[in-house]
């Protein structure tokens, strides 16, 4: 059992919780979470205090002390060390583009909302944030696991999509924005969420097919996670 604060693989594995030290592998601090990871063979290490929660080939028993360093979070008894996934173009009828979002406690829910409502892949423009970011991997409910992730640039892939008959609808304000109720499904779809404060960019709207906005009383806005559930609940199959 490690039991001191400096130990070597200690220290690398606090390190994980940052973007730069990560080499393949990412933390997982969710029961939920590191389940999913077992379940799609991505759990390469189980690090834990007190009993031992499952039988894993691959653990590390350490003190409660070093468990919370290494968690940065106080009061759980396991956590897990996630290999990264294997980013792959977008495919099935239904997916959900992400242009610039900045919050990856948004980006975690659209990727839970997804999978209620039978979205297949989430495509992330480049300059999207973090999705190992603990906020994202909190709210995912293991979608980081079970939908096709990639990230690109967005004009290029909605050429790509369009070319293999999808139909490219954006969120946002025109002078041609349709009222969700107005829009007719289409076999093959990809919906476009922009970012929190900006919305889609402009480039990005230009390309798309139709831009449609969510009928509200009372409010003006909508959190972009909400807007996503609400669409795609409105376009689920």
């Amino acid at each position: 059992m490690i039991t001191s604060l400096d130990n070597k693989t200690v220290k690398e594995l606090t390190k994980l919780h940052q973007k730069k030290y990560r080499d393949g592998r990412f933390l997982i601090l969710d029961p939920l979470m590191i389940d999913a990871a077992l379940k799609h063979n991505k759990l390469q290490q189980l690090v834990y205090t007190g009993e031992k929660p499952f039988e894993f080939s691959n653990t590390l028993e350490v003190s409660k002390e070093v468990l919370n360093k290494i968690a940065k979070k106080d009061g759980l008894s396991y956590i897990g060390v996630s290999l990264s996934i294997n980013e792959k173009k977008a495919e099935g009828n239904r997916i959900v583009m992400l242009d610039h979002l900045q919050d990856p406690l948004n980006i975690g829910r659209i990727m839970e909302a997804a999978q209620l409502f039978n979205f297949d892949s989430i495509i992330l423009s480049d300059e999207s944030a973090d999705i190992y970011n603990e906020k994202c991997l909190a709210n995912c409910k293991g979608g980081i696991y079970s939908l096709n992730i990639s990230h690109c640039d967005l004009l290029s892939e909605i050429e790509r999509l369009r070319s293999l008959g999808y139909r490219i609808y954006a969120t946002g304000l025109t002078n041609n924005t349709k009222e969700l109720h107005e829009v007719e499904a289409s076999d093959k779809m990809v919906i476009i969420l922009g970012n929190e404060g900006s919305g889609v960019t402009k480039s990005v709207m230009d390309a798309s097919d139709e831009i449609i906005k969510i009928d509200m009383c009372n409010i003006d806005s909508l959190n972009v996670g909400m807007a996503a559930a609400i669409i795609m609940y409105n376009f689920r199959i």
